[in-house]
């Protein structure tokens, strides 16, 4: 993050009055609590923002050197994306055009691939896509007229993130997508980083409630009380950037780098920086190293949300690389003890029926954005009839 933008987010900080205020939404949001539960609305949810797209696949340290891949779905279209010798990316639907049978792991993920081989009937297909060989192809399949190619999507490579349109051929413009957040994304140098691990786990919630959980720092003090409750403010920075959000969480000892002249001030040690890439992602900087979410929504009232973890550098030595790794043990410990059982029983409240709206406060902004930014998109620019402003 440029240090213009640090110092802009500390004035804001230093701005915000008793209590920290001044960083509050302008009014709460009252909203309906079927849009947890109900099929239906899941269904539009998948088709508008998982299918059409376009949606963040993952960073370009996933799939760095040729012949690496990684391999997600988006409301079951199942996608795979492939380093190409020249450099480029490929984003190809993983189904083999002879019967549909994945040529890779749905959600896995690899290096030194030299071309597809289906496993059902052995069609090879180069990595960008051209079929190859096929057996018995001089007679069995003589007459066949049809593209056996696969079939490709849009995919766009930028600021060391990559997004797809799984469902459409709309080519995209990463700038739009981003809303803005481009300036920050940028300013953090994510072309260079490299993986270090990432790991996978499914979860009986519906897949708002992962923004949820992350979208306000209101709960820190009560549900985190014995891990984090003393190291960050309930309170919180919020910025939109159209459909997307930047949140960031703020330590208690913040206010302390306001003894420092203006142009020495940095915000980085102080925060925990999240920039949510609504529907499919979230990238977190830290002080050392970023974390990204990606988010696959199973059913209605379950979610598979893969966590890595990213270096700026190639660790020098084995200890380090350790570091990075306890890192990412640390956050899956306190999200899988402490936040996502929760968030199981919140969705098992949900289910039965018996609230009928959910409330998110003034203190907790940008989680009224996100829903209002999802209602907006499913269902149009006209206010929800099921959302209201309190």
């Amino acid at each position: 993050m440029r240090q213009e933008r640090q110092i802009e987010l500390l004035a804001r900080i230093a701005n915000a009055g008793e209590g920290l205020h001044g960083l509050y939404g302008s009014s709460s949001m009252v909203s309906d609590a079927a849009m947890y539960v109900d099929p239906e609305r899941f269904a539009a949810e998948q088709r508008v923002l998982f299918r059409e797209g376009p949606v963040f696949f993952g960073m370009s340290a996933d799939v760095r050197e040729p012949g690496s891949w990684r391999a997600m779905r988006f409301d079951g279209v199942p996608i795979v994306v492939v380093r190409q010798a020249d450099g480029s990316l490929r984003a190809l639907v993983n189904m083999c055009r002879h019967r549909g049978a994945p040529l890779v792991d749905p959600v896995g993920h690899g290096t030194g691939l030299r071309s597809f081989s289906c496993p059902y009937h052995a069609w090879n297909y180069e990595l960008d896509g051209a079929l190859r060989t096929r057996p018995a192809a001089q007679h069995a399949f003589d007459d066949v007229s049809m593209n056996c190619d696969l079939v490709s999507r849009p995919i766009v490579e930028k600021y060391g993130l990559i997004f797809v349109r799984p469902g459409g051929d709309e080519p995209i413009d990463i700038d739009a997508a981003l809303g803005g957040a481009q300036d920050d994304l940028g300013a953090f140098g994510l072309d260079d980083y490299v993986l270090i691990d990432s790991r996978q786990h499914d979860w009986d919630f519906n897949w708002k409630l992962l923004f949820d959980t992350f979208s306000e720092t209101y709960h820190i003090r009560t549900l985190h009380r014995a891990t984090l409750g003393g190291m960050f403010h309930s309170e919180s920075v919020f910025e939109p950037f159209g459909r997307n959000l930047m949140l960031t969480g703020l330590r208690s000892d913040v206010s302390t780098e306001f003894n420092k002249p203006e142009d020495e001030r940095s915000l980085l040690p102080y925060g925990t920086i999240q920039y949510f890439l609504v529907p499919t992602g979230m990238v977190v900087h830290q002080v050392d190293h970023v974390e990204v979410w990606n988010i696959e929504p199973l059913d209605v009232g379950r979610s598979r949300f893969t966590t890595s973890v990213y270096a700026p550098a190639e660790p020098h030595s084995e200890g380090s690389r350790e570091y990075f790794v306890k890192n990412l043990d640390l956050l899956l410990h306190v999200t899988g003890t402490e936040d996502f059982p929760l968030m199981e029983q919140v969705q098992r409240n949900l289910a039965s029926g018996a609230l009928e709206h959910l409330v998110y406060g003034k203190i907790e902004p940008a989680l009224a954005h996100f829903h209002n930014e999802v209602n907006k998109a499913v269902e149009g620019p006209s206010p929800a009839a099921a959302s209201r402003t309190a």
